[in-house]
């Protein structure tokens, strides 16, 4: 297990002064977020996210019991900054094309905003195999915009917009495991080329593979 045992009390800075504990959580979790992407869940500490916004480690524990606890709040976050676009992107859009196209554009906005968004979110499966604690909190959870597509899919086979026959697991494993490849690649190479001019690129190739 990873999660850090509760620490006595300490002295040093709690938060800030003046600060409310929303304020608090709106610099907490943007640096939790950069911090985990970063350096992964394991090599996170209270101490790096307290030093991060200024507050001791020891005060952490007052927003959350455990690191486990602070990463599944990341996680959170991160992703309904992300569910809005996607979505819009999924219910006003006739076709699957422009479903897919929607969702994958605003990703690549997204991480052009805060690229530690696509080093958090395509870490999750990885980290989840490694941590026993994330898996049990995560596995069962529900995924609505997995769903969405999954249906998004079977209608688009039974309108025959679809060139290929492969099942509906395959088709949004395929899907959202090329454009998270897309961006992790563009995350790794830390250059300032914009992750939405490679989107269009890869929209480009799987409108060309998939559709009719």
């Amino acid at each position: 297990m990873s999660t850090e045992a509760t620490p006595p009390m300490q002295s040093g800075a709690g938060r800030p002064r003046g600060s409310s504990r929303e304020d608090t959580l709106a610099k907490l979790l943007p640096a939790a977020r950069q911090l985990f992407a970063e350096k992964g869940y394991a090599q996170t500490t209270f101490k790096d996210v307290g030093k991060a916004i200024g507050i001791s480690h020891a005060a952490l524990y007052s927003y959350f019991p455990s690191k486990t606890e602070l990463y599944l709040a990341t996680l959170a976050d991160t992703q309904a900054l992300l569910l809005p676009a996607y979505e819009q992107a999924l219910s006003s859009a006739d076709t699957l094309r422009e479903q897919i196209i929607g969702v994958l554009l605003a990703s690549a906005d997204a991480h052009d905003r805060d690229s530690a968004i696509t080093g958090l979110l395509a870490a999750v499966p990885i980290e989840m195999r490694r941590h026993r604690e994330l898996h049990d909190a995560l596995s069962g959870q529900n995924n609505a915009v997995m769903d969405v597509l999954k249906q998004g899919f079977a209608n688009a086979q039974q309108r025959g917009e679809l060139r290929c026959e492969a099942t509906l697991d395959n088709l949004v494993t395929a899907f959202l495991g090329g454009g998270v490849g897309v961006a992790l690649f563009q995350y790794g190479l830390q250059n300032n080329g914009s992750l939405r001019e490679a989107m269009d690129v890869y929209v480009a190739m799987i409108e060309g593979m998939i559709f009719r």
